[in-house]
């Protein structure tokens, strides 16, 4: 019964831990393509880490979306919220560990970017049924107003990816923390 009912979330976890690890490389095994570098992290900067969530989340999310039977109209808004919470787990557990331990540690990187990929994946598994439960209805039919603010939302995360990796704000989230460059160099 558990399989059966979350195998996509499954293999949504097992998609994205191995497409984020590979995509880590990328840019460097593409010989710093510019074009690479909006999807693939440029440097060694959180910020640039969340894209290993995000990209291949998307990737997969679209391919979920159209090979799954039956999808819900909840499936976008609850993706979306599980995808933002997943992503700010990375930031908010990378710093919370190594403002405890005083430095950061490959193995517990490593896991932070699962736990963000299993978060990600448990809050819209969660979501998904408890918005298609509680969803306004206007005239009798269900509002498109919550795929329509995830799909904006998508947009603009989208858009800050690429706009930071050029010109990302001069904070620590964006400094690489090997080089001290912020975005592509």
């Amino acid at each position: 019964m558990f399989w059966k009912k979350y195998r996509y979330e499954i293999y949504g976890v097992l998609f994205i831990a191995a497409a984020g690890t590979l995509l880590h490389f990328v840019y460097e095994w593409s010989g710093s393509t510019v074009i690479v570098g909006l999807f693939a992290p440029v440097n060694e900067s959180v910020w640039e880490h969340i894209k290993l969530l995000f990209f291949p989340g998307l990737l997969f999310s679209v391919w979920d979306y159209f090979h799954a039977s039956r999808r819900p109209a909840s499936f976008l808004p609850a993706r979306t919220a599980g995808f933002t919470a997943g992503m700010a787990a990375i930031p908010l557990l990378f710093y919370a560990y190594t403002a405890l331990l005083g430095t950061n540690h490959l193995a517990l990187d490593i896991m932070v970017f699962l736990l963000g990929i299993l978060l990600a994946f448990l809050i819209s598994a969660l979501l998904e049924k408890k918005i298609s439960d509680t969803t306004t209805t206007l005239s009798g039919t269900k509002t498109r107003v919550l795929p329509f603010l995830s799909a904006v939302l998508l947009i603009i995360y989208l858009l800050l990816f690429f706009l930071f990796t050029f010109r990302p704000p001069q904070l620590p989230l964006f400094r690489d923390p090997v080089s001290g460059h912020f975005g592509i160099s």
